[in-house]
């Protein structure tokens, strides 16, 4: 597709576009909608509401300012609230219709567990983690705290709504009531709205096994509550007295999630399992669930929501992958994948505005595609190491690992083509591509760059000047040229066939953290730990300009025409800087980590930027 360059009519936005990614170390982060078209879900501090036909169609809530910990759907769908960690452990409720904040609670300190709303979305259950130790209530539609009491069980690592607490004749009273699990015990909450009271009563083992529990859900009448257990069962409880009537095996390494399925004269569960199973357990009666069927998935289940008619189930797992399940059958489909770890490094497949890479300490390198943001291809790197710098060609990928070993793929199948142990030791920092495709720069921890010839793998040049970390090295267009700046303060420039130095410049105070060249091959930008963006010609020994920066700048890349300069760092905010005006024209937030490495697309049109919270964040640039 032929693009034409932003030309120069003023100010410069950029926008958020998509977001790739979802906090799937933490349990049940990803909700279908009730209205059967949307999921829910959270990346980092952000709250994402998208189509579940269409990318491309997502709405992003700010409000934390840390991952969100939890995440819970109303039922009717009209609200959603999220709880956070960190010093601002917020409970923020959001109406999903309008999509905005509604109310913003600030009673808790530290981190929220888990959060459930009333049956009939009227009251916002919320409890605080083990050092918080408080469960609040809140009115959703006042904005008030109706009740607050301790945490029971300590720590509280999952709550369900439960309807109305019934008496000895099973009728409806006032109470509200909630079922509260952690550890080895499962205690049931009553809430006198009235009154502004609440207790807590704790269930009955009936002298049977003792378990720990992990996640909970009620029958569809809710005379039972199932409750999933670290070692694989489901304990089936009568709520009229109680007490733990039996438990059911499922899985092996733990039930991790349950959802409920409602059917005619029956009973139907869902259960996703430590294990990577998913299994749904039917029977005529509570008491009576067996196994029906099971499908293996590619991790651990964390996430398990039911869609409103109850006709499929979205699973998510800890490696980053989303299915889309059919109750009835178990059959699925991959609904998306995103990256389950922190995200070191991003960058374009050459001359491909289309197709981006990303390292991730989930040990993969992942080439995405960003018509659909699908994963094209996962490659993985050795067990217990990570990728942590990338370069690509529309044929090979080369990464660089915190091992010291680079590693070589297919870029349309992913396969591993060849691998070079120990090509720096400590772990290779930075890697670049020639433009011929016959020779790879590398650069590591302890200072050294290297060239190592793709045919026969053999290093043929190996450059040691740097006296500390070299924090980005980047080839020339003509491939005989490259520039490297170090944690050591130096910009070097580098004749690879003579094998020597050609240039050094010095920053004054602190070491440099990236660099930018932009096209007329003597101007370089670059940036660092003195919290300024320097501008550099190469044929003059002294900087050209210094501007301050409020940040920490991790990284810079300058758009194809050398008119933006994007820069991302400890201040979470994606910047565009106009380079002939020397201003500020547009930011993006989206990031609740630091920001570790931003990068043009090819055309110019596109950004992208990848950070510690897990997210690659996609922002469209408009003139």
């Amino acid at each position: 597709h032929v693009v034409q360059p932003i030309r120069a009519r003023g100010a410069m936005s950029v926008d958020l576009e998509h977001a790739i990614g979802c906090n799937v170390g933490f349990k049940n982060i990803c909700h279908f909608h009730p209205n059967g078209q949307d999921y829910v879900k959270a990346v980092g501090g952000v709250v994402i509401v998208g189509d579940l036909a269409d990318p491309h169609e997502q709405v992003f809530l700010h409000g934390h300012d840390d991952f969100i910990t939890c995440l819970a759907v109303s039922h009717q769908g009209r609200l959603c609230a999220t709880g956070q960690q960190g010093e601002n452990a917020d409970v923020v409720v959001w109406n999903l219709d309008a999509k905005k904040k509604l109310f913003c609670f600030e009673e808790q300190d530290h981190g929220i567990d888990c959060l459930c709303f009333s049956f009939d979305d009227r009251f916002l259950l919320s409890c605080g983690d083990i050092v918080d130790q408080r469960v609040f209530v809140y009115d959703v539609v006042s904005g008030m705290i109706i009740a607050w009491a301790p945490l029971h069980p300590k720590p509280t690592i999952c709550v369900v709504s439960g309807g109305f607490v019934r008496d000895i004749k099973r009728r409806d009273t006032q109470e509200y009531q909630f079922a509260a699990c952690g550890g080895k015990t499962i205690s049931m909450w009553h809430l006198d709205t009235m009154k502004g009271e609440m207790s807590s009563q704790q269930i009955n083992n009936s002298g049977k096994q003792i378990r720990e529990f992990t996640c909970m859900a009620f029958s569809p009448d809710l005379e039972h509550l199932f409750a999933g257990t670290t070692t694989g069962d489901i304990a089936v409880i009568l709520m009229k007295n109680r007490t733990v009537q039996q438990f059911v095996s499922v899985c092996a390494a733990g039930v991790m999630t349950l959802v409920t399925a409602p059917v005619q004269g029956g009973t139907r569960l869902v259960a996703g399992g430590g294990d990577n199973t998913v299994t749904v357990l039917s029977g005529p009666s509570p008491v009576d669930v067996r196994e029906e069927r099971q499908v293996h998935l590619d991790g651990p289940v964390s996430s398990l929501s039911r869609s409103g008619d109850n006709a499929e189930v979205l699973a998510v797992t800890s490696q980053g992958t989303a299915f889309r399940l059919r109750t009835k059958d178990l059959s699925f489909q991959v609904h998306s994948q995103v990256s389950a770890g922190a995200l070191y490094g991003v960058a374009y497949v050459n001359g491909v505005s289309d197709l981006f890479l990303t390292c991730c300490s989930d040990g993969l390198v992942t080439l995405w595609d960003a018509n659909d943001y699908s994963a094209r291809v996962r490659c993985p790197v050795r067990p217990r190491a990570y990728p942590t710098a990338v370069c690509a060609s529309e044929d090979i990928i080369v990464a660089g690992c915190n091992d010291g070993r680079l590693m070589s793929f297919d870029t349309q199948q992913g396969q591993n083509l060849w691998h070079i142990d120990n090509a720096h030791k400590g772990g290779v920092t930075s890697t670049s591509l020639s433009s011929n495709v016959r020779f790879v720069v590398s650069a590591g921890v302890e200072g050294e760059i290297r060239v190592w010839e793709l045919k026969t793998r053999d290093m043929v040049s190996h450059l040691k000047e740097h006296l500390a970390r070299v924090s980005e090295v980047r080839l020339f267009p003509n491939d005989q040229y490259a520039i490297s700046c170090s944690r050591d303060r130096c910009l070097l420039t580098w004749d690879l066939r003579q094998q020597k130095r050609l240039t050094a410049h010095r920053e004054r105070h602190g070491g440099i953290n990236c660099l930018a060249i932009a096209s007329n091959q003597t101007t370089v930008y670059t940036a660092g730990q003195e919290r300024s963006l320097t501008t550099w010609d190469l044929r003059m020994a002294e900087p050209v300009n210094v501007q301050q920066m409020d940040e920490e700048i991790q990284s810079i890349s300058l758009s194809p025409d050398d008119r933006f300069l994007a820069t991302a760092g400890s201040g979470l905010v994606v910047k565009v800087w106009d380079i002939y005006k020397g201003a500020e024209m547009s930011r993006g937030t989206g990031h609740s980590r630091a920001i570790q490495k931003v990068a043009f697309s090819p055309d110019g049109r596109q950004l992208v930027s990848v950070g510690l919270d897990h997210a690659a964040l996609v922002w469209n640039l408009y003139a």
